[in-house]
Formats: C-alpha cells, structure tokens, sequence
C-alpha cells in the first residue's frame, strides 16, 4: 500500500503462527517472517545453546589450519 505495507493471505498467517508483530529475519539470499515473540523465544534459546558450547566449538577451530 502507500505506507509501505504488505499484506500477507489469513491462510499463511495462520500457519505460519503470525500475529499482530512480526521479525523480519535476513537469511543469505532470502527472508523470513517470524512472529515476534517466537523469534525472540528461538533467538534466546539458540545463543544460550552457542553459549553453553562455545568451549568445544574452541577446541574444534583451533585444530583447523591453512
């Protein structure tokens, strides 16, 4: 519309989970629409998991050489 807006068909809101705030996520080449509260709930979860094995993603970098 004018404002910018896109509107996204009931069906895929519905199945996709999206209410009325959504994430806008970059992946490479594409897009992703998240609802906002899952995105951040997922977003949490997956740094809390990098976190929790950063010391063996360490060990493994360190072994790689050019």
């Amino acid at each position: 519309d004018g404002q910018g807006r896109i509107l996204i068909a009931n069906e895929l809101r519905a199945y996709a989970g999206l209410e009325k705030r959504v994430s806008l996520v970059g992946q490479v080449n594409k897009l992703e629409i998240w609802d906002e509260e899952s995105w951040n709930g997922s977003r949490e979860r997956w740094l809390a998991d990098v976190a929790s094995d950063a010391g063996g993603l360490s060990e493994q970098l360190g072994g790689l050489t050019l």
